[in-house]
């Protein structure tokens, strides 16, 4: 029973993932065909930089609401709970604001981008900064279709549907009112998701009377927004790097590739949510045994899916581009070594998952910026050589780099492996994984700094 209640949640969270991915494809192949190529290219470019600030602004909120709202429940601490949760949305209501009025003034002053782009392109970042914030809280109290749905697959079909609109009434569209569309979707699935999170959110935290420990609770956060931005460039930046170093049209093609060769970090992103989910009440209930058994069946679905996802790679590489116009086709191998390097990754599991959760935030950051200035190294060399493939070939080594990274430190800083290897390993006795007791001392803030004892 408890296997198969793993299997399906893993399974159902992957489904989602992937009606996301697919709702992503509709949504990128109608733009790439309503634009130019130059446009789309230019509005690939705008859209990898709405992605990143969207995150950055958050301040690492997202991880912090989650493991606090987990650790305070497992330690029946609801003023704790409640006053975590007042700290993350009073960051939230102020400095994505605060980031997206800066990009409309260098935009518009310095870029000489137009005042209706960037106001559109600053309305993306501050919804998607609200609704990702929204959607890790409702991971604990909502089902996966109110919470992952809203954030990866609503908002996303919404914009097909208004796309499709468009096309069929042989209407053009402008970037920004691209940008337009997507925060009004953005602000309609983060509606929907807020209603249904008041309705489901514990009584018991509502009532409390909030206690703070905003030293602590900053530290935290720091520890998991330097986690946050250094991931965030590692996945969004390429793109803006390669419109600069090549041209809008290059960026468009890489950005297509990229996004299609993300289907194994679909994969990958889904287990992490499925782990956001369930591995925190596990780990700082000290349930070891029960904690490693769900790895071991989360790495079973993912090694199936990968093995799939390759193969579909591989043979039909040039057919899947050619539906985001022909343009886009002698982009075959890029797309297939993009691939490779997004399947490696997705091999290795939730592993920053679980080095966050175990504490490891701090070090997390300096593994991942490691990995940037690899990949930004072999882009240096690379591309002058090969072009796109060559940024394509640096992207792989880098991922596959990073995943053995932080599998082996996984393994030796919270003995736990979340890797498809983990499927030939024995499973380690009860008792291995020590969950961070800070929590539950309501003296523990002056010393709380997520690290294991």
């Amino acid at each position: 029973m408890f296997g198969r209640g793993v299997t399906q949640g893993v399974v159902g969270t992957i489904m989602m993932q992937f009606s996301a991915g697919a709702v992503s494809f509709a949504m990128f192949s109608l733009a790439a065909r309503s634009f130019s190529v130059t446009d789309f290219g230019h509005l690939a470019m705008w859209l990898s930089i709405c992605q990143m600030g969207s995150v950055l602004a958050l301040l690492g909120q997202e991880m912090f609401v989650l493991r606090s709202l987990n650790e305070y429940g497992v330690a029946v601490r609801p003023d704790l709970a409640k006053g975590a949760l007042i700290f993350s949305l009073t960051i939230v209501a102020t400095i994505p604001v605060l980031l997206g009025t800066t990009l409309i003034t260098i935009g518009t002053m310095v870029l000489g981008e137009s005042s209706s782009l960037m106001t559109a392109a600053a309305l993306v970042l501050v919804l998607g900064s609200g609704i990702a914030l929204s959607s890790h809280i409702a991971r604990c109290y909502l089902g996966i279709l109110l919470s992952d749905g809203m954030r990866e697959l609503l908002w996303r079909l919404l914009i097909v549907i208004a796309l499709l609109t468009v096309i069929s009434l042989h209407v053009a569209i402008g970037i920004d009112q691209f940008f337009l569309v997507a925060a009004a979707a953005i602000g309609i699935a983060l509606l929907i998701q807020v209603s249904a999170l008041w309705r489901a959110f514990p009584k018991n935290i509502l009532d409390a009377r909030p206690r703070f420990r905003i030293g602590a609770w900053s530290m935290i956060s720091a520890r998991f927004w330097a986690s946050t931005m250094v991931e965030t460039i590692n996945q969004y930046l390429d793109v803006v790097i390669i419109y600069w170093l090549l041209d809008p049209a290059a960026a468009g093609a890489y950005f297509v590739a990229s996004r299609l060769a993300n289907m194994f970090a679909m994969v990958l992103t889904a287990v992490h949510n499925y782990a956001t989910r369930r591995i925190p009440a596990l780990y700082f209930a000290g349930k070891s045994g029960e904690l490693n058994r769900t790895l071991k069946l989360m790495a079973e679905v993912v090694l199936l899916c990968v093995a799939a996802g390759l193969a579909v790679i591989a043979f039909g590489a040039g057919p899947i581009l050619a539906l985001f116009g022909p343009a886009f086709v002698a982009q075959k191998w890029t797309l297939i070594i993009l691939a490779t390097g997004t399947a490696l990754a997705a091999a290795g599991g939730p592993a920053a998952a679980v080095l966050m959760i175990a504490g490891h935030e701090g070090r997390y950051p300096i593994i991942i910026a490691a990995n940037i200035l690899l990949r930004f190294t072999g882009f240096a060399i690379l591309i002058p050589m090969f072009g796109l493939p060559g940024a394509a070939l640096a992207t792989a080594i880098s991922l596959g780099l990073v995943a053995i990274a932080l599998n082996v430190l996984c393994r030796r800083w919270a003995g736990i492996d979340p890797s498809i290897l983990i499927l030939f390993r024995k499973l380690p006795p009860e008792g291995h994984v020590a969950a961070t007791p800070y929590a539950q001392s309501p003296g523990a803030g002056s010393t709380s700094q997520g690290q294991p004892t």
